[in-house]
């Protein structure tokens, strides 16, 4: 029969071993913590107005330059990231910028994740047709090899109001459906007038 001390040595073991395997999921990464290391820039001008599906932006990102070049030295990634504006957050909890990365909501769309790279890197994003309609701007998140969030960088100021721009998503209908409907409904109306004009013959008769 095994012994009481003997059980507790078990489940205090299997304890140390299952934070030892999600330590590095568990572990909260807060937004105010993170060293803002990295300098990024995009192609969209402040105000600009870009269309989902339709236009591309051009990102650039790397190491800022006046910092030793050992403080990247833990930077194995790098997430780009599309972020909500806080003009487009207001009244939106679904949206909501929490200083916990892991329940914040401000970047929600992905648009790349690659090896960092110690020399400038540029990528060059498609905005996707599932992109609504708001203001938004550009972050980069370094991550270590544990997978957490060790640094960042934006395209914005630290009130996130500066170098901002807009995208226009898609309503769900397209300029050549009103064409396809527009054509229905004269054809329609066209029937409709030749077969009235063909009975009133066949009344005459």
């Amino acid at each position: 029969m095994v012994s009481a001390s003997a059980a507790s040595a078990a489940v205090f073991l299997l304890l140390l071993l299952l934070r030892s395997l999600m330590g590095p999921v568990m572990a909260e990464v807060y937004f105010s913590s993170l060293p803002r290391n990295l300098i990024v820039s995009a192609s969209p001008k402040p105000g600009q107005v870009l269309e989902a599906g339709v236009d591309n932006i051009t990102i650039t990102w790397g190491l800022n330059q006046s910092l030793p070049p050992n403080t990247a030295a833990a930077y194995k990634e790098v997430k780009v990231r599309l972020c909500y504006a806080p003009k487009s957050q207001v009244d939106r909890a679904w949206r909501k910028t929490t200083d916990d990365l892991k329940k914040d909501k401000t970047c929600q769309f992905g648009i790349t994740q690659q090896p960092y790279s110690e020399v400038n890197s540029t990528f060059v994003y498609s905005v996707e047709r599932n992109i609504p309609t708001a203001t938004y701007f550009i972050r980069v998140y370094a991550v270590d090899s544990s997978g957490a969030v060790v640094a960042y960088g934006q395209t914005t100021d630290a009130n996130k109001k500066a170098d901002l721009f807009d995208v226009v998503g898609i309503t769900g209908r397209h300029a050549s459906l009103d064409v396809a409907a527009a054509c229905f409904s004269a054809f329609s109306v066209f029937s409709l007038v030749f077969f009235f004009v063909l009975e009133r013959k066949k009344t005459k008769i």
